[in-house]
């Protein structure tokens, strides 16, 4: 390359900023963990079961076609043997040594008393809740998600609080040391300041690897590794309005899975008892046969004319069948899937009570949560100016080490109660959310 397109091309890059670190936001990691989570895997092959359980419930609607056949090698072709009056007997040959068969029947049900379209109906049921049942895992798998997310983003607010807890210990600790040196403190605040930067260190070790199990749990929960490199949108503080509680019960009581699939449950026992009062109703069928079996008598394998030696027979039939005496069978099933529709609406309203309380518990954390950031944020607020302050009074002359030391030990827990109580503030958002069964976001989400 000559020397002025290489000039170009360094004046070029020179110019151009550097390309941002890549952060991935909560919507991405949920994206990731609805790719690679082994319960919605789990909960596609349940929904794919279910759909095969509506074919053979629906296969019971259509003709069923069989057939069949068979050949047989005698030592000798059949006989009868005949005494001939005044001695002797007569040999009739009465088939053939080899013997094809064929056959083909096919059977259609007219009337089987309402119990096939009812199973059908009860496998569709069943499919239905499996759906259900597939929103719920993806509702939880959100849940688990936004968890593990704002768990790593409080440890990395962590890690930033006792970085700068420990940069204010370093700054102290050279200002105590110049302070000796210049013979205006004693050396015990030196000792003391070279301490307290001891313990700093060992609080940033243990919040940097909180962080590092942090993120293992996240991609857990995502289920996959992510760049060592790659980061986390930093947390908003919060702001707005919080969702409605009115609405998110609403809400709750329309679009919760567990309720949709309890709702199926139901149906599905119903039409289960419906196909089992079949069994006490007349069933009718129709059936029809095409048989071949030769060779005949003369040794043909083909015979379509000659009375009695024909190859072929054709037979259709009509079936009528009612059940007279079964011991009981037939009531008792109904009653078994009666007592199962029982059981699944007393659960239903058991469940819908829960989520009322799961719901009502998820708000009282928020306001909770709200309330204990924002006193967070304010005592965060006035350690920093205390630590200010206390330090330029020891700078003066006028404050002591001891005063700084205490400021900077509450600058350190004020900041980590705040990074917690902000991460605590976005999950129990993330709970209310879950409990409501929607993603109830305001303006701003904080994502």
């Amino acid at each position: 390359m000559n020397r002025p397109i290489l000039f170009a091309a360094l004046a070029v890059l020179a110019v151009v900023p550097p390309t941002p670190a890549h952060a991935l936001s909560l919507e991405q990691a949920i994206g990731l963990a609805r790719g690679n989570a082994p319960s919605l895997q789990a909960a596609d092959a349940s929904v794919s079961r279910a759909e095969h359980a509506i074919g053979q419930a629906r296969a019971a609607l259509s003709p069923r076609v069989s057939v069949a056949g068979s050949y047989v090698q005698n030592s000798e072709a059949p006989k009868a043997v005949f005494s001939i009056p005044g001695g002797g007997t007569q040999v009739v040959k009465m088939g053939s040594s080899n013997i094809v068969t064929a056959r083909g029947e096919a059977q259609y049900t007219l009337s089987s008393g309402g119990r096939d379209a009812a199973q059908v109906e009860a496998a569709e049921a069943g499919r239905d809740g499996q759906l259900h049942a597939r929103t719920r895992a993806e509702a939880d798998l959100v849940l688990r998600v936004s968890e593990a997310y704002y768990r790593e983003l409080a440890a990395v607010r962590l890690v930033g609080a006792t970085q700068e807890a420990l940069n204010a210990a370093r700054s102290h600790f050279s200002l105590a040391a110049a302070r000796v040196r210049a013979g205006v403190a004693p050396r015990l605040d030196q000792l003391r300041a070279q301490v307290d930067v001891s313990e700093r260190e060992i609080a940033v070790a243990r919040a940097t690897e909180a962080r590092r199990m942090a993120r293992v749990e996240l991609e857990t929960a995502v289920g996959t590794q992510l760049a060592a490199t790659e980061s986390l949108d930093a947390l908003r503080e919060p702001g707005g309005a919080e969702p409605d509680s009115a609405e998110a019960w609403k809400s709750a009581s329309e679009t919760r899975p567990e309720l949709g699939q309890l709702d199926e449950a139901i149906r599905e026992a119903g039409r289960r008892a419906e196909a089992a009062r079949a069994g006490l109703r007349p069933q009718v069928g129709v059936n029809a046969v095409a048989e071949y079996r030769g060779p005949n008598l003369d040794g043909n394998y083909l015979n379509l004319a000659d009375p009695g030696l024909k190859t072929y027979n054709l037979s259709a039939g009509l079936s009528v069948s009612l059940p007279l005496l079964d011991g009981g069978l037939a009531r008792e099933r109904v009653g078994e899937a009666e007592a199962m529709r029982a059981q699944q609406e007393a659960l239903r309203r058991e469940t819908t009570l829960a989520i009322r309380r799961e719901l009502a518990r998820a708000f009282s954390s928020l306001r909770v949560a709200r309330a204990v950031w924002q006193a967070d944020s304010v005592r965060l607020d006035a350690a920093r100016e205390g630590l200010r302050l206390s330090s330029e009074a020891y700078k003066g002359g006028s404050g002591t080490a001891t005063d700084v030391r205490d400021a900077e030990t509450s600058m350190a827990n004020s900041a980590a109660e705040e990074a917690q109580s902000l991460a605590d503030y976005w999950t129990a958002r993330a709970q209310v959310e879950h409990a409501a069964g929607v993603n109830l976001k305001t303006k701003e989400s904080g994502r």
